[in-house]
């Protein structure tokens, strides 16, 4: 039975039970005796596990099997030595009283497993493969002889699993390497290969998501309910939404993917745990250059665009790794360079030349147009008893200025005919990010192994607007998304391993990982507003740009696009710190394999953010203002009450703090395997 608890300040976690294994989880509010008895008990649960800790770690792999002679019979006390082909480093054991040998949290690699006993000759196994998170089999058979012979065995091993339960896919250097993984190479997109997992697919926007990470559903869970690690440290957003550093496919070794039954270490996720393992030196130097490169020369036309759209995306950098010191200490490093650069074709509604004049006798072919009402007669709720304006025209001196401003030197006057999706235009974006990893590798003793990592990447995105620092109809639902965003991202770990005998194993973790994530609008920091003729909504910095203006029915979508104005979520500054320290120990005993730990994490989470109608403010034009109830209505009548300055909806988003959470997590397990 495997017990996974996990106590975090700030939520309750559901206890859910699974094959082969049983989670615990509850929560740790803050404050009040009931805090005071919790961290007790964790304290002295602590002390009972020789203070230990894990979230998710299983990096290595195990390697066990049985020595016997040519008759079947066990053979005890005999000594097993495994040696890694790359970089010389081995590991030695005996077998217990049933003949069976276990090396656990052994580093993925190539492996030659000898044993020999006195009075036969020595058995060999070449060319062993371990990969992080598996368990290998390598029963060893011992002839009669002299130790100074040896029988050497070449043959592979089975790619049967009979030593675990877990289920799910190890993608490997040379599937990374050859298959066709995307334009933005991503390796996350190899994850369509697991049984149990959907396509996997880009989520929110080019500024919310500027490393593109992907999401997957397994098993039929949410995307959230996965989880992913790099080399055991938690590699989640606190929210779930995304991950923080998305590793570049040519630094990647290995990414294991556990969809069910998988070790209790790993605990957290309904759907899938991914793990990434990173590439590591060896005794070889050894290194890479690559690009990779896609241009829009034989794209086609849209067939209702008057011009093609073009892109342009270079993907290029190098690797180098290899000894400091040979057999004892290795360095990995990786550059990665993107230049994501393309003008996208868009098609948008602007009003015609005599719309904008307040002549609204206008529909769509095959229609009748719709009558414009006097908002200022009649009953201000219903609309009974308002009056038509004559032959459906404003008259001049009836249309807002501002308005009018808007209409004459803002948005453009349609370039194609019709009187929706009149306007297409070229608009550039781009995308750029340098990205880095190194890797050093020690073994100062036999018994010491010692890993850092720390990684960086920084993309740098703009998406311009239609109408410059004023904004317009772009973006994801024609909502204004336009603006510039950076994003600093932050990962790094230790990792050290202690063999305190070869039945006792010790593993250590510290990781902290880190990013800020900023969004502006164009014109950020610019008094819009007060230049429209706006006052009073350009208060500071935050509260920058125009206010937003929206016409039902005027767009793509009901509610209408941005008229003028940006997206309500921007601007933001999302910061994000988390802190994990993981500590295993792996105790072998007889045929018992004993392992336990916890995991401790500080998380910090930092959101400056509105999300109705702006820190800038929005004013909704709707179709009601214009007509009568039970008349039938079209843009036409949004278009009217924002020439006469009826909205029917005004609304402004007022951060009044800078919102923080803070919380402690702590996760604890233990487990008992035996052959």
């Amino acid at each position: 039975v495997n017990i996974n608890r996990s106590c975090q300040a700030g939520g309750l976690t559901p206890d859910v039970f699974g094959t082969e294994r049983l989670f615990f989880a509850g929560s740790c509010p803050k404050g009040g005796h009931r805090m005071k008895a919790l961290r007790l008990m964790c304290a002295l649960f602590a002390l009972i596990l020789v203070t230990g800790i894990v979230y998710a770690q299983a990096v290595n792999g195990t390697l066990l099997g049985t020595v016997t002679d040519t008759t079947g019979a066990v053979i005890a006390n005999a000594k097993v030595t495994v040696s890694e082909v790359n970089t010389g480093i081995s590991r030695s054991t005996e077998t217990n009283a049933s003949g069976n040998y276990t090396f656990s949290d052994l580093t993925p690699g190539t492996y030659n497993v000898t044993t020999e006993q006195t009075g036969f000759r020595r058995a060999e196994h070449s060319k062993v493969s371990v990969v992080v998170d598996t368990t290998v089999r390598v029963d060893l058979a011992l002839e009669p002889g002299s130790i100074t012979e040896t029988v050497n065995v070449t043959a592979g091993t089975p790619l049967l699993q009979t030593d675990r339960s877990d289920t799910g896919r190890k993608i490997e250097t040379r599937q990374i390497e050859d298959l066709p993984i995307g334009g933005g190479r991503n390796f996350q997109n190899l994850l369509a290969l697991v049984p149990g997992s959907t396509r996997p697919a880009s989520q929110h926007s080019a500024f919310f998501n500027p490393q593109q990470s992907l999401g997957a559903e397994v098993n039929g869970q949410s995307r959230m309910a996965n989880n992913y690690l790099l080399e055991g440290v938690d590699d989640n957003e606190r929210t779930g939404l995304l991950q923080v550093l998305i590793p570049p496919a040519e630094a990647i070794q290995t990414v294991d993917v556990s969809t069910s039954n998988f070790e209790a270490e790993l605990g957290r996720a309904n759907g899938a745990v991914t793990n990434v393992i990173f590439k590591s030196g060896t005794n070889q130097l050894h290194g890479s250059a690559y690009e990779f490169n896609r241009v829009s020369a034989l794209a086609a036309r849209g067939f209702y665009d008057p011009s093609k759209g073009s892109f342009t995306y270079n993907y290029f950098g190098g690797t180098i790794g290899g000894p400091i010191i040979k057999n004892r200490m290795f360095f990995f490093g990786d550059y990665l360079r993107i230049e994501d650069h393309s003008s996208n074709t868009d098609r948008i509604t602007v009003p015609t030349a005599d719309a904008r004049t307040g002549h609204l006798n206008i529909a769509a072919p095959g229609q009748a147009p719709t009558s414009i009402y006097d908002p200022l007669t009649g009953n201000q709720n219903t609309g009974q008893g308002r009056t038509l304006f004559a032959g459906n025209i404003i008259p001049t001196n009836r249309i807002n200025p501002i308005s009018a401003k808007i209409l004459s030197s803002i948005v453009p006057l349609p370039n194609m005919s019709g009187l929706t999706q009149n306007y297409f235009t070229l608009s550039p974006f781009y995308r750029n990010t340098d990205q880095f990893d190194v890797k050093v590798d020690d073994n100062p003793t036999d018994n010491d192994r010692l890993s850092i990592r720390y990684s960086f990447s920084r993309p740098v995105t703009v998406d311009a607007p239609v109408y410059g620092i004023y904004g317009g109809p772009r973006g994801v639902g024609g909502q204004g998304f336009e603006g510039t965003g950076i994003q600093d991202t932050h990962s790094g770990a230790i990792n050290y391993n202690h063999i305190f005998s070869p039945t006792l194993i010790m593993e250590a973790r510290f990781g902290v990982s880190r990013y800020r994530n900023d969004a502006q609008p164009f014109g950020y920091g610019q008094a819009v507003s007060d230049q429209l003729g706006v006052p009073g909504v350009n208060v500071n910095q935050f509260t920058s740009g125009p206010v937003g203006v929206q016409l039902a029915n005027f767009g793509t979508n009901s509610a209408g696009d941005a008229f003028i104005g940006f997206s309500a979520s921007m601007p933001w500054i999302r910061a994000e710190s988390n802190v994990d320290f993981v500590n295993t120990w792996t105790k072998t005993k007889g045929n018992h394999t004993v392992k336990w730990g916890i995991d401790l994490r500080r998380v910090r989470d930092d959101l400056q953010q509105t999300q109705t109608f702006s820190p800038r403010g929005r004013m909704s034009f709707g179709v009601s203002q214009t007509s009568i109830s039970g008349a039938k209505t079209s843009f036409t009548n949004s278009l009217a009450s924002f020439l006469l300055d009826v909205p029917s909806e005004v609304g402004r988003d007022l951060p009044i703090v800078f919102p923080a959470y803070r919380a402690w997590n702590f996760f604890s397990f233990v487990q008992d395997k035996w052959l």
